[in-house]
């Protein structure tokens, strides 16, 4: 049955990167809800380096992909496939931002991958073209697993996507885009990192402690390109509103902060920060690849993220 509101998903579940509980409860089944999370997609791909590891969005009409540029700027050959393998693709055609240069923190890193054939049995998904700040988000993605506690140290979940869920906490402008920035949290004020962070640079950042016990996930190494998804209660549907861009755990002494991060490092523990590049901000260049008309984007948020030491989400095969 397709929900009736965002919060009906928040039942008596825990999230993708959790505080309590298995991380196997949190595959996305194929045809569930109506398949309505079924356009979730896995890139995967080969370069000069090796195999890769991303994950994607299936856009409205079947035709395109929406990614990380930094998933799709250096490959020979990709797939993409959905429902856990049933649905399998070839990619013949990129288009990366042209902003896109490797540095993170600018709002470029995105991109569309053009399969050689629609997919016309998945429902793509639909844009926001509104700011999103504050709204909570479904995120998934193809990437490791863990906790929060213990981090990224889960392994894969071979061909199977996992989801949890956040709330957008920043909404940074950059050079070329809007970031949507989220924190990790375990309901404590320790751990509240956007928040601690905010107090100790002046700029008024403001975050919660999360969204209860077992609710809040994070991004992981594999996640890479995966989307962010806000609730459209009138249409009964999720719209892409976020392209998973980095992670960064932040919390060190150069930077005002200590002690924020359950693990030192970034390995996708409490504390730890994730950006996703905002889909509004870059809706007219999506319509002018994929031909699907996009209202016009909204003005843009200028908050100034300091991105030293974040990492991009991609993971090696």
């Amino acid at each position: 049955m397709a929900q009736t509101s965002a919060s009906d998903y928040f039942v008596g579940k825990e999230a993708l990167v959790v505080s309590t509980g298995n991380p196997a409860s949190w595959v996305l089944q194929p045809g569930a809800d109506s398949g309505a999370l079924d356009g979730v997609a896995r890139l995967l791909y080969s370069n000069d380096q090796g195999g890769w590891i991303c994950s994607g969005s299936l856009l409205a009409g079947g035709q395109y992909v929406l990614t990380a540029a930094h998933c799709a700027d250096n490959f020979n050959s990709m797939t993409v496939d959905f429902k856990q393998g049933a649905v399998t693709r070839n990619v013949v055609q990129a288009w990366v931002h042209s902003g896109w240069t490797g540095a993170l923190g600018t709002g470029a890193d995105i991109a569309i991958v053009k399969l050689d054939q629609a997919v016309t049995d998945i429902n793509g998904f639909a844009l926001s073209t509104s700011n999103d700040l504050k709204k909570d988000f479904l995120l998934a993605g193809y990437g490791l697993t863990g906790t929060g506690a213990t981090g990224n140290s889960g392994g894969f979940d071979w061909g199977k996507a996992h989801y949890g869920y956040n709330t957008i906490d920043v909404a940074d402008q950059g050079a070329f885009g809007v970031e949507y920035i989220s924190d990790f949290d375990n309901g404590s004020n320790a751990k509240n990192a956007i928040a601690r962070l905010g107090a100790a640079w002046g700029t008024g950042w403001t975050s919660s402690t999360g969204l209860g016990a077992g609710l809040e996930a994070q991004i992981s190494g594999g996640d890479s390109g995966g989307g962010d998804f806000v609730w459209d209660a009138d249409n009964n549907r999720w719209l892409l509103a976020g392209v998973h861009s980095w992670g960064w755990g932040a919390c060190n002494a150069a930077l005002g902060v200590e002690d924020c991060d359950a693990l030192a490092g970034t390995n996708s523990s409490f504390g730890d920060l994730a950006a996703s590049t905002a889909v509004f901000s870059h809706a007219e260049w999506i319509g002018s690849i994929t031909a699907v008309p996009e209202p016009q984007t909204y003005a843009l948020m200028a908050l100034g993220l300091l991105a030293v030491g974040a990492s991009v989400r991609r993971r090696k095969a």
